[in-house]
């Protein structure tokens, strides 16, 4: 491994538990959240899991780097690393925002040549190629998206309730957003692994958007639903992590 190969996963990798041997489980988290989202995991999932969560620019220990308002522009950068990192079975969990960066991740990588991942988890987030059903908001004037903001599950509380803090954290929400907004989903193969969708009970993906990641995989899917709404990813995680360790196993 090169100098610049180090360099470049010590950006964007957090792991959670390093070791040799196993699968490799990288995370992506939702909007406006960091690679803290999926601290404890190793303990929760259990041995013979390598958890690897994702840090994206313009959060936590990034949070001066600028977010990225394209979903060609993040993986242009992220997948040379990721590719970089497989040196044996892998799979990617994504929550909500984190599962469109994790499928279409996914997909470039096989693209590319690399060994598909072993299993996809898409958490709180329709398919890909269902219609984007929620309001657009990130062109909205300062104070018209902080209310935006405010009115919605999964922000981090504390990005909302202290001021300054939104204020810190507003480009990089503005940010994923437009990310999120702006994707266009473009006919391909479906991947050659198994798929895992998770949805919080209390949340409003629709039963159908979730239903149509069957299309986009040749493996074995599932639907699991987790208390909560779209929170569930931390205020339910054993559940999320249970999930996890028995599609990781296989247990289907």
């Amino acid at each position: 491994m090169t100098a610049a190969t180090d360099a470049a996963q010590a950006r964007w990798f957090r792991d959670q538990n390093r070791r040799a041997g196993g699968i490799r489980l990288f995370c992506l988290p939702p909007a406006g959240a960091g690679a803290s989202t999926f601290r404890g995991w190793p303990e929760l999932i259990g041995p013979g899991i390598q958890v690897t969560a994702i840090q994206l620019p313009g959060r936590e220990d990034r949070i001066r780097e600028p977010a990225y308002d394209r979903l060609d522009g993040l993986l242009d950068e992220l997948v040379p690393v990721l590719a970089g990192a497989l040196d044996g079975p892998y799979a990617l969990f994504g929550h909500s925002m984190g599962a469109l960066i994790a499928y279409e991740a996914a997909r470039r990588l096989v693209a590319q040549g690399a060994p598909a991942p072993v299993h996809l988890f898409a958490s709180a987030h329709g398919a890909p190629h269902a219609p984007y059903r929620r309001s657009y908001v990130s062109s909205l004037p300062d104070p018209e998206f902080k209310r935006a903001m405010r009115s919605l599950n999964g922000i981090p509380k504390a990005a909302v309730q202290e001021t300054a803090f939104l204020s810190l954290l507003l480009p990089t929400l503005r940010a994923d957003f437009q990310l999120c907004e702006t994707y266009e989903y473009v006919d391909g193969a479906p991947l050659p692994c198994r798929l895992t969708a998770l949805v919080g009970a209390d949340d409003d993906v629709s039963p159908m958007d979730l239903a149509l990641w069957r299309e986009l995989n040749t493996g074995p899917f599932r639907i699991r639903v987790i208390d909560g709404d779209v929170t569930f990813v931390t205020k339910h995680r054993r559940q999320v992590a249970e999930v996890v360790r028995a599609g990781l196993a296989g247990e289907f």
